[in-house]
């Protein structure tokens, strides 16, 4: 009996340990390090992308950028910065490995905080995530003339003298602050690339941050027709900008835009086609117009499978069927298909802020598409109709679901 105890309590002691040393190894992932945990509705307020500085340039760069905010804003907001400031300040140096470039970092910083509107001070509760970049990624970023947008040199010592110092032109960090952060951590890791075809400059693929010269430009572009046959052989040129794996984008309905100044005898012929122009080469402005050119096309798409369901309702009227393969308008419908794992697809206005951020936490089997929709009279079908239309895997009556 005291021999089967003793195998007992050794076995316990054993499971113990291998649990507790699970439970460590689970806290310490080799792609993000969180620093310290935080509730679920803190929100980005901070992202640095950080190419070849040590822990103790990166302090100084912050120094240097909470200089810069004196004056800047309201005392609350100047307050929140500063504190951001010295979080990462006291936690960089935990992501540093002595052992890779005398401990460079190359990766995205992400500092989250929860903002309490209702005080005077800012929330305790925050975030600090280290996204190391992968081969490519640092190879992605270090792309000449491909991060658009401020960047912060590390100065280094001029071998001449009296020069003092001078941008070592490799090193460099991007900030972004505020609602620019979470948009720029999409736009660095997921974003759609644009397709654009300037007169002068060449062929780019862009997103609004990311942009990669695929092809100088083409002298023989000077008629409608030379155009659309450069377009019909345009995806062998394309080249990745893509933050995950090589993924050089496909010509679609609404990504390929001719910028610059083009003449009236191939810009008035653009409309029954799947180019636009854009008179500019603003890449700000050339992805605006790629942006409502993908939602008039999501548009088309939602309203497509309205007529589609409009159809099943005709037809079911005649056998008093309840059972569709596409529905609508209702939030509640769309919850009971998520959690009963029967949607498929869903079309959804931008303004459903709380089924949209729980899809993404998901990360679903089903495709999520968002959707700017239309104010006053541009309103269409889809807005008619909710601004909610989403397919099931299979005809069911969802009432039966509850």
């Amino acid at each position: 009996w005291i021999l089967t105890r003793r195998c007992q309590l050794i076995s316990f002691a054993g499971l113990l340990f291998l649990t507790s040393l699970s439970l460590f190894l689970c806290r310490y992932d080799t792609t993000t390090v969180v620093v310290t945990m935080s509730p679920p509705n803190n929100s980005m307020m901070m992202l640095l992308l950080v190419n070849g500085f040590s822990p103790a340039d990166i302090s100084s760069s912050l120094d240097k950028l909470k200089s810069q905010t004196k004056n800047l804003g309201t005392h609350k907001q100047r307050e929140a910065y500063w504190q951001a400031y010295q979080d990462l300040q006291s936690s960089v140096n935990k992501y540093s490995n002595l052992d890779v470039e005398n401990g460079k970092l190359f990766g995205l910083i992400k500092y989250y905080r929860n903002m309490d509107n209702d005080s005077d001070a800012c929330n305790d509760d925050t975030k600090i995530e280290f996204e190391p970049f992968t081969k490519r990624q640092r190879a992605l970023v270090n792309t000449p003339r491909l991060m658009m947008g401020r960047h912060i040199k590390l100065l280094v010592d001029s071998d001449d003298e009296g020069d003092g110092a001078s941008s070592s032109g490799k090193e460099f960090i991007m900030p972004w602050f505020g609602e620019e952060a979470e948009a720029a951590y999409h736009d660095i890791t997921s974003g759609e690339e644009c397709i654009s075809i300037d007169s002068d400059r060449g062929l780019f693929v862009s997103t609004r941050i990311k942009r990669k010269n695929c092809a100088a430009a083409a002298s023989n572009l000077k008629s409608f027709a030379a155009v659309l046959e450069y377009v019909k052989d345009l995806e062998p040129k394309l080249q990745s900008i893509s933050w995950e794996g090589h993924q050089p984008p496909l010509v679609n309905a609404y990504n390929v835009i001719l910028t610059g100044v083009w003449p009236t005898s191939i810009t008035n012929h653009l409309l029954d086609t799947n180019l636009a122009h854009c008179n500019t080469t603003s890449m700000h402005e050339i992805y605006d117009l790629f942006e409502t050119r993908r939602n008039q096309h999501y548009i088309a798409q939602a309203e497509e499978l309205i007529r589609r369901m409009l159809t099943e309702q005709s037809k079911n009227s005649a056998t008093k069927s309840m059972e569709y393969s596409v529905h609508f308008g209702s939030m509640k419908d769309l919850a009971c298909a998520k959690r009963n794992a029967l949607l498929k697809k869903v079309y959804i206005d931008s303004s459903k802020t709380k089924f949209i951020q729980n899809a993404k936490d998901d990360e679903g089997s089903f495709e999520l598409v968002v959707i700017q929709k239309r104010e006053g009279s541009n309103a269409g079908v889809f807005e008619e109709y909710g601004g909610i239309v989403f397919e099931t895997f299979y005809k069911l009556d969802l009432s039966i679901y509850g």
